[in-house]
Order: C-alpha cells, then sequence, then structure tokens
C-alpha cells in the first residue's frame, strides 16, 4: 500500500510538473509576435525595449524580396503577425484581402505621419498599412576603385560597367526590368509586351557581364568584393557611413521610389498586439532611435523634425523636389506581372 501510494504521488508530481512547463510553454508563445522584415531595420536594443514595456516577445522573420514575401503569404504562411511590404505588393496585397483593415483607436501616434503619405495611391488613407521608411533605389559606387561623374550619371553606368566583374544586380525582378526601361526612356510601369522582352535581352547581356545577382550587396561592397551595385539606398547610405568612399546615385533618367510599410496580415491572431508593435514605432522618440541607428529615412514629421538640420536636408535620404519629379512607384501590372515572372525565370536560370 505505501509503494502504491508513493508511485502515485511520484506519477501526481509528473503530471503537475509536465502542465506546469505545457502552460509555460502556451504563455511563451502565446506572448511571441512573428515579424516578417527587411534586414537592418530593428536594432536588438529597441526591440528590448519594445519587450520591456509590453512583454511581448518579438521573432524576426528576414525576406529578400517582396515577390519572396507574396509567395510566402500565397502559400499559405500563417505564422506572421506583423509584415513589411513595399507599396505595389501592399496594393496587391489589399486587392486579394489578404490584410488586415487597421483599427485608428489604437495607433495613438498615427498623427505623426507626414501628410503626403496618407495620400499614395497603394492605400489612400492608409486604412491598411502604415508607412516605417521610404527610400530610392539607384547606384552605389566605390569612387575608390571605379572613377565616376558624380554630377551624371546614367543607368548605363551599371549596365555597361566598367568593372562588370565586381558589379552586381538586384535580385528583385521589377527593380532590374525598372532600371533598363528607365534606361530606354520607358515607363517602369509599362504593359508593352515588345518593351519588355527587349529589356529581357539587356537584362541577359549583363547577366553574362556582371558578377551576380544580390539583393544584399552592403557586405560584399565593404568587403571591396563589389565596386558597383544595384542598390537600395538604405543599404547604400549605411555602407556609406563605413567608407566614405561609397556615393549613392539617382540616375539621371530617373529611379524607383518606394516604401516598406506596416501590415497585418488577416490571418494573424495577435492583431492587438501587431497594433502595439506599430504604435510604439511610431512614437518619434523610438522612431528617432531606428532612424539615427540605421540611417532610414522617415516619413514621420515629429521624428524628422528632431533631426539635425543636416541630416533633414542630406539629399541621399531626402531627395530635392527637381530629383523627386524622375522618380516612379511601381505599381500593380495585373496579367502582366506574370509574363515578367516567366521572363525573369528564364533569365535566372
Amino acid at each position: 500500500m505505501g509503494t502504491q501510494r508513493i508511485v502515485s504521488l511520484f506519477l501526481a508530481l509528473v503530471c503537475i510538473i509536465g502542465g506546469i512547463i505545457f502552460l509555460r510553454s502556451k504563455v511563451s508563445q502565446t506572448n511571441t509576435l512573428r515579424v516578417c522584415t527587411w534586414s537592418n531595420y530593428f536594432p536588438d536594443k529597441s526591440l528590448e525595449e519594445f519587450t520591456a514595456k509590453t512583454g511581448i516577445r518579438v521573432e524576426l522573420t528576414y525576406i529578400s524580396s517582396n515577390e519572396e514575401l507574396f509567395a510566402k503569404l500565397k502559400a499559405g504562411a500563417t505564422g506572421f503577425d506583423i509584415i513589411q511590404p513595399s507599396d505595389y505588393i501592399t496594393r496587391r496585397l489589399i486587392a486579394l484581402s489578404m490584410l488586415a483593415p487597421l483599427e485608428p483607436r489604437l495607433l495613438t501616434n498615427l498623427h505623426h505621419i507626414d501628410p503626403y503619405f496618407f495620400k499614395l495611391s497603394y492605400d489612400p488613407n492608409l486604412k491598411y498599412s502604415v508607412p516605417f521608411t521610404f527610400g530610392t533605389t539607384g547606384i552605389a559606387v566605390n569612387t575608390s576603385k571605379v572613377p565616376v561623374d558624380t554630377q551624371d550619371i546614367s543607368w548605363s553606368f551599371l549596365f555597361d560597367s566598367k568593372d562588370p566583374k565586381h558589379t552586381s544586380l538586384l535580385d528583385d525582378m521589377r527593380e532590374v526590368f525598372a532600371a533598363v526601361l528607365f534606361l530606354k526612356g520607358i515607363s517602369p510601369n509599362t504593359r508593352d509586351l515588345a518593351s519588355l522582352e527587349d529589356s529581357k535581352g539587356t537584362i541577359s547581356q549583363a547577366k553574362n557581364r556582371v558578377l551576380m545577382f544580390t539583393s544584399e550587396p552592403k557586405a560584399l561592397l565593404l568587403k571591396g568584393e563589389l565596386s558597383i551595385s544595384h542598390m537600395y539606398s538604405v543599404d547604400a547610405i549605411q555602407a556609406a557611413r563605413e567608407n566614405p568612399n561609397i556615393k549613392f546615385f539617382i540616375p539621371r533618367e530617373g529611379g524607383i521610389i518606394w516604401t516598406d510599410n506596416f501590415a497585418i496580415p488577416a490571418t494573424s491572431t495577435r492583431i492587438e498586439e501587431a497594433h502595439q508593435f506599430i504604435n510604439f514605432f511610431l512614437e518619434p522618440e523610438q522612431n528617432l532611435k531606428i532612424v539615427e541607428e540605421n540611417w532610414l529615412a522617415t516619413p514621420n514629421k515629429t521624428a524628422k523634425a528632431m533631426l539635425p538640420e543636416s541630416i533633414q536636408k542630406n539629399p541621399q535620404l531626402y531627395p530635392p523636389a527637381e530629383v523627386v519629379k524622375t522618380l516612379s512607384f511601381l505599381e500593380e501590372l495585373g496579367e502582366t506581372l506574370p509574363r515578367i515572372s516567366r521572363m525573369w525565370t528564364e533569365l535566372k536560370s
């Protein structure tokens, strides 16, 4: 009888301990917000401050292109609570009802966003997304290795590179086609198949000459393995902080302007916590920490006003009006997009 009691007590203790472990794991799981983002956006310290304030842990997953993000979501990925789609993909996700509508009552810091960003065509009045940062796409050059006329650079500088074995193109279908279309004087949002086929030929020729396609050229540029890179402004500016010989240029033919946004997938089960995350990083002081850490251009007008005047007037971060006139947002291409996707697959194969 004594032995039976000991066994019973032991089994009961095992059940209690198992239950505690299970409950702790469930609490840990439910207190985790899963964020799908781009690299170099959220410093560890900022995420730690969010967790300290809210008790919510953050897990980051990184993407290298909007197409990768869209493919994940389209394939049924349901583990994300926050995503950071760029403008044209945001439009597509809205059209497909893949984003949860935002609750303005939970975004008490939304008024800090510059009114300009409430008027963009992909999400008027910011019903489904909030801009986190914006930037441009152009060419980064290590001027200590490749001479360049800093007053007049063309997209031909990239596609007819003087140093092709140390040159990279973005691993981003829309951006690469856009660069060629700018070079040819054609809208980056054209649906003309003849123009796109011609652009495919130009990309094919460049592919056989350049070192690689990559959406993460910063480290290679800093190591000297690249000297000319098709690059997002945010990455180029970060690289230039470490090596002042690296300069970023928007070619004279024009370039892409983009926003990366906060959005909540319709499949998220952590809607309120996701709003807490967005609202936290809309606080001017928190936004300013990230902007200063990563040298991002901010759509947060209050945070921008807190920056030194020299940064507010930095043309690489905030292009002057005459340059803005040459910039274009990427737009949704409808039935033309699958055709470009096929061309891209053929180019990359």
